[in-house]
């Protein structure tokens, strides 16, 4: 039997920290983007006897898993256990203490063994220790930043949210960013008969459009004059255009968005640099990535800055988003340095680090 344990202090209240853990996509949020793990089935908050099952794929390699928590007691902690997978016990418990009114401590404490006996578990138990002491440090880094961002911005009313960009992979991390911030998510597809049959923006008060020029659906502007325009509840479009990819396109916004500026909906172009994520954009292809001239921002920034421009209503027009560009391409763009994005990561090797350290 081994035993791993992760400490971190994080500034805010116990009650903040706990809650965090409850909303749906807690787990997705906290896995890092260089492992491939899907989670099956909807997204459930967490309670006591909840049973989540996912996949993990290690060296091409699927593993069935399934993980029950089996104890829960509020702002104090909770307990998942192997139910099925790769290791012969598993036991994690997540403890959270109040160290002040506005700090907390939380602990991961893990006993694990190993399949195959002594002999196995003694030649690939310190690769595991690495590996969760890599796995832990993300996630607790994760924890730090997003319960900060949190924070500053408590005060402010969560949103309803539709996301539509099925095929764009920053999906699915800015749905568990967003939902692990409070905000109510609805992910709806850009294909005309899902948008016409399901009615997916319906109370919506902000729509993220995650453009993929390469990706078939519905084209933006017969989106916004057929459809979203239609919506009372709307009052922020957001268009989002991945740089790095060949997507330049920002003349037609304003004409694009016509419909919904006279319908009193505050729109946004936002162009982001190349984001850095393991999980897809140029690091995927090229982990030795280190251009200090061309645009980037950091993952986990571009979503931070994305909610910013939510929370910001003087924020208008078009939005550069680089973490190393202070100058817009073009007098039509703001930069994060415009709108003072308090940046998590604003060198290349802190951003590097996070994703791939």
């Amino acid at each position: 039997m081994r035993k791993f344990l992760h400490k971190s202090e994080i500034e805010c209240p116990v009650s903040a920290l706990f809650a965090w853990h409850l909303r749906e996509r807690a787990f997705e949020r906290l896995t890092p983007p260089w492992l491939d793990v899907h989670v099956k089935g909807m997204p459930k908050l967490l309670q006591a006897g909840l049973r989540m099952d996912l996949t993990i794929r290690k060296y091409g390699v699927p593993v069935n898993c399934r993980f029950e928590i089996t104890e829960l007691e509020t702002d104090k902690k909770f307990v998942d256990v192997q139910v099925q997978g790769p290791f012969a016990y598993w036991r994690h418990e997540h403890r959270f203490h109040a160290l002040a009114d506005e700090r907390s401590l939380m602990d991961d404490e893990i006993h694990f063994s190993l399949p195959m006996g002594f002999a196995f578990d003694g030649f690939v138990g310190p690769f595991m220790e690495r590996d969760m002491s890599r796995l832990f440090r993300y996630r607790h880094e994760v924890l730090k930043q997003d319960l900060a961002a949190f924070m500053r911005n408590r005060l402010k009313p969560r949103q309803k949210v539709l996301l539509l960009g099925e095929k764009s992979p920053l999906l699915e991390p800015l749905m568990s960013y967003l939902a692990t911030q409070g905000h109510s998510v609805v992910a709806g597809g850009l294909e005309r008969q899902q948008i016409e049959a399901l009615n997916v923006h319906e109370g919506a008060s902000v729509c993220i459009n995650i453009v993929d020029r390469q990706a078939s659906g519905l084209p933006a502007e017969d989106l916004i004059s057929k459809h979203l325009v239609n919506d009372r509840s709307l009052n922020l479009y957001i268009e989002v255009h991945d740089a790095y990819a060949g997507d330049n396109s920002n003349e037609d916004f304003e004409r694009r968005c016509r419909p919904l500026r006279e319908a009193s909906v505050r729109c946004l172009y936002v162009r982001t640099g190349a984001i850095l994520s393991p999980a897809f954009g140029v690091l995927k292809t090229n982990r030795n990535w280190r251009s200090q001239t061309l645009p980037w921002i950091a993952v986990d920034d571009a979503l931070g800055a994305i909610e910013l421009c939510m929370f910001n209503e003087t924020v208008t027009g078009q939005i550069h988003m680089s973490a190393n560009q202070k100058k817009p391409p073009t007098k039509e763009f703001k930069t994060l340095f415009d709108i003072e994005y308090p940046f998590r990561y604003s060198t290349l090797k802190e951003a590097l680090n996070h994703v791939l350290e």
